[in-house]
């Protein structure tokens, strides 16, 4: 849920180059998980590392789940709230285009909704903390279209790169307990983002 510099260049990447999957609405309500509050610094070993990081860059969350992120090369702090939901033990956090916006930071006004896409579609993260350790998975967006250009999903294709799931909240939960595999595995294949929570002798 805490995305430096590098994890935003991946996630735009994800969005740029691979197209994106987005839900109609987020499938539960949206609440501010307590165990995200506080510093997250990038371990080295996460695919953070592929490219430039500085050494002080960290996201900050606070009570509300607003996020804020610091990056040492700009003067400016990107921000965005975090909310998200939990669906059989399994936690998610659901942007929407405000809160993509605020992550991918580029300093302009929010561009409209995209043509087809309802206002209030978000993108989905899933997430686990374990032992201090934030692990974030992003939706295998290249495998989805592959399998609803093959009629093994079902989505909505809005665009020539974004997909849609359709449905209300209780179907798109449905959704997310029969298709675990729409994430990158949170375990395994080094696709989970991982960040640790900075104890107080080591804040940056």
């Amino acid at each position: 849920m805490a995305f430096p510099r590098m994890t935003t260049a991946l996630l735009f990447a994800t969005f740029a180059l691979a197209g994106c999957v987005m839900f109609e609405q987020p499938p539960a309500p949206l609440t501010c998980d307590p165990a995200l509050v506080g510093r997250w610094i990038p371990l080295a070993d996460s695919p953070q590392d592929k490219v430039p990081l500085g050494k002080d860059d960290y996201a900050e969350v606070d009570a509300r789940c607003h996020v804020r992120l610091r990056d040492n090369s700009r003067t400016d702090a990107p921000n965005f709230d975090a909310l998200g939901f939990e669906i059989d033990g399994q936690r998610y956090l659901a942007l929407g285009f405000e809160e993509l916006e605020g992550l991918f930071a580029t300093g302009k006004t929010a561009p409209p909704t995209p043509k087809g896409m309802p206002a209030g579609a978000v993108t989905l993260l899933k997430y686990r903390i374990r032992d201090d350790t934030l692990q974030i998975a992003m939706l295998d967006t290249v495998a989805i279209m592959q399998r609803v250009q093959q009629g093994t999903l079902k989505a909505r294709e809005t665009d020539a790169s974004t997909y849609l799931f359709e449905g209300r909240p209780e179907q798109l939960r449905d959704l997310l307990r029969t298709h675990p595999d729409l994430f990158d595995a949170l375990d395994g294949g080094g696709k989970a983002l991982r960040m640790r929570r900075a104890k107080d002798a080591v804040t940056p």
